[in-house]
C-alpha cells in the first residue's frame, strides 16, 4: 500500500515573493494620459452656453445633490451619480446641449420655483 504524501496548508498556500511584471498596466496607464492630454488640449469637456437659446427638444438637464455629511457615503450615490453622467454623456453624443449643475439642488423646492418663475 502506498503512503500518501500530507500537505500541510501553509506549505499549498504558499506564494512565491518573484515581482510581476506591471508591462500592460504601464501600458493602459500611458493610454490613459495620452487620452487625458488630448481631451485637455481639445476641451472635450469644456462647453460654453450658447449663443442664443436652444430650442427646447435639443437640451437635457440633470441635476444632483451633493452628499450630504450627515451620514457617510455609500454605494447608491455612486450608483446614481454615474447614472447621471452616463445620460449627459449620451445626449451629449447625440448632440443636444447638456447642463450638470452638480450641487446646485439643495431640495426639490428652489428647482421647481426656478423653473415656474422661467416658465412666467
Amino acid at each position: 500500500m502506498e503512503t500518501s504524501k500530507v500537505i500541510s496548508a501553509t506549505d499549498a498556500n504558499e506564494t512565491k515573493t518573484e515581482k510581476r511584471s506591471t508591462v500592460k498596466l504601464d501600458a493602459i496607464r500611458d493610454i490613459e494620459k495620452q487620452m487625458q492630454k488630448l481631451w485637455a488640449d481639445l476641451k472635450i469637456f469644456e462647453v460654453d452656453a450658447p449663443d442664443r437659446p436652444a430650442n427646447n427638444s435639443n437640451t437635457f438637464l440633470v441635476t444632483f445633490p451633493y452628499p450630504y455629511m450627515n451620514g457617510r457615503l455609500h454605494l447608491g450615490h455612486t450608483f446614481s451619480l454615474s447614472k447621471c453622467e452616463f445620460a449627459v454623456g449620451f445626449q451629449r453624443l447625440r448632440g443636444k446641449h447638456c447642463l450638470f449643475p452638480f450641487g446646485f439642488h439643495c431640495t426639490g423646492m428652489p428647482i421647481r420655483a426656478a423653473a415656474v418663475k422661467l416658465r412666467r
